[in-house]
């Protein structure tokens, strides 16, 4: 393209462009490397003046796609330059037939041709947020709603993942069967979602309810995401509508209560168990539940928090397809924690085996440590041997101090939750190790409570 004429249509100077067309017509006819023509510059600018001129000089430059395969029109959309658009829709609408590269073609089908990307216009406009020109485009052609691009996007899901409102409702205003897809599968729900957009979220659920139990390419839902990031209102508002998408498997077999524990979510966790006490019964392809879900997490919270909803509580034993409980599986990921929260909790079951006849000691022999301690340092409590419970990290601390024969002194806890005589019995035989240090919590204790109080008497 001619510099001069490319400095014009940029400055939006109308005499020196009526200059350079008087002396040489075919200036027009010049393109830049991307393949714009004069008339796509002077649109980018926003000259409406310049855009007219050259216009006037050259209209087949009007359909004229660059290398992208953006005619004026998508320019002049993407820039938000509504003067200009509304100049050239005019144009388009004037005449009955238009003639392009591939021949004559109706005036719609020009407003509804796609780049190579095959947005329109109304994408164009969308993406840009100018609501005048979105409902300028609609006036004239409310169809252009129900277009999806070559990722699946229609206008809509665009409007709801860049978080613009009133172009979204005003495209369900002029087209209340606008196309709703996105990528992936997803649809504008989904990105309302994702992007945390209650606001938009609560429109889609007016105008659209049954995107609720769409599901993406993955077999996700908008409730999988909800609880995938944690929103607990999100995921309550979702419920509220149909509480069904609750048992909604992905193809992973993954319901919305899995991926909320498998990425530490225990509000949402709670939420879905409030509105759907049974979804703990599902299970993903592998026979995991919910708590083994929490255990992959790492995080000792969801598992606590699993464990104590009383809807779950019968989860504690259950075994995958590989016969797994979830304290196997803390032992398998190295989850140190979750293994003492496990094991410290009555209700798990130490001996189960998986279908490679493996019990937790099998897998990690140091758990079978930690087990004694903690029995060991219960029924010193219990018994009065000791006058006050430590807390978990002093008794971790003895896992250190003391050598292991001493904890396989004793025999495997019984299954009774009463304190028999042989644990008391076996017990005698470490005390003096593990006397000192346990019972120096209570002289601390009480030292520090006397001191507390000598100087409230002085005072």
């Amino acid at each position: 393209m001619d510099s001069r004429l490319y400095r014009v249509a940029k400055s939006g100077n109308v005499y020196i462009l009526l200059q350079l067309l008087n002396e040489n017509p075919r200036i027009l006819t010049k393109l830049t490397p991307q393949g714009n023509t004069p008339l796509h510059i002077a649109v980018q600018f926003g000259h409406k003046r310049v855009v007219v001129e050259i216009y006037n000089r050259c209209r087949s430059l009007l359909t004229r796609p660059n290398s992208s395969g953006d005619s004026p029109l998508h320019v002049a959309a993407r820039c938000g330059h509504f003067s200009i658009v509304d100049f050239l829709v005019k144009e388009v609408l004037s005449a009955k037939r238009i003639s392009t590269e591939n021949g004559k073609t109706g005036k719609f089908d020009i407003l509804r041709q796609g780049n190579k990307e095959n947005n329109t216009v109304l994408h164009e406009a969308v993406r840009n947020g100018n609501t005048s020109v979105v409902k300028l485009l609609l006036r004239v052609d409310t169809k252009l709603a129900c277009f999806e691009n070559y990722a699946g996007e229609s206008p809509l899901f665009l409007a709801a993942r860049e978080g613009k409102k009133d172009v979204l409702s005003q495209i369900l205003i002029s087209t209340p069967a606008s196309a709703h897809g996105g990528s992936e599968g997803q649809t504008a729900l989904h990105a309302a979602v994702i992007e945390r957009r209650s606001d938009i979220m609560e429109i889609l659920l007016r105008a659209k309810p049954y995107l609720i139990t769409e599901a993406d390419h993955h077999g996700r839902t908008a409730l999988h995401y909800a609880a995938s990031l944690g929103d607990r209102r999100a995921v309550e508002r979702l419920l509220e509508v149909d509480e069904c998408t609750a048992y909604v498997l992905d193809k992973n077999g993954h319901s919305p209560l899995h991926v909320a524990a498998r990425n530490g979510h225990p509000g949402a966790i709670e939420r879905i168990i409030h509105y759907c006490p049974d979804s703990g019964e599902l299970l993903d392809l592998n026979g995991r539940s919910v708590l083994h879900f929490a255990v992959l997490s790492g995080k000792v919270n969801v598992v606590r928090c699993v464990v104590e909803i009383a809807e779950l509580q019968w989860l504690i034993n259950q075994a995958d397809n590989g016969g797994n409980t979830p304290l196997h599986l803390a032992a398998i990921e190295r989850q140190t924690r979750i293994l003492r929260c496990l094991i410290w909790d009555e209700r798990v079951d130490h001996r189960a085996r998986n279908e490679t006849g493996q019990s937790v000691f099998d897998i990690d022999g140091s758990i079978r440590e930690s087990c004694f301690i903690y029995r060991c340092v219960r029924i010193a409590f219990l018994s009065g041997i000791v006058a006050v419970l430590p807390d978990q990290p002093f008794v971790d601390s003895l896992l250190l101090r003391y050598p292991q024969h001493l904890v396989c002194a004793f025999d495997e806890p019984s299954e009774s939750n009463s304190i028999d005589r042989k644990c008391i019995n076996n017990l005698q035989n470490v005390i003096t190790f593990i006397h000192c240090p346990i019972n120096s919590i209570e002289f601390t204790s009480k030292h520090t409570h006397a001191s507390d109080e000598t100087k409230l008497d002085a005072s």
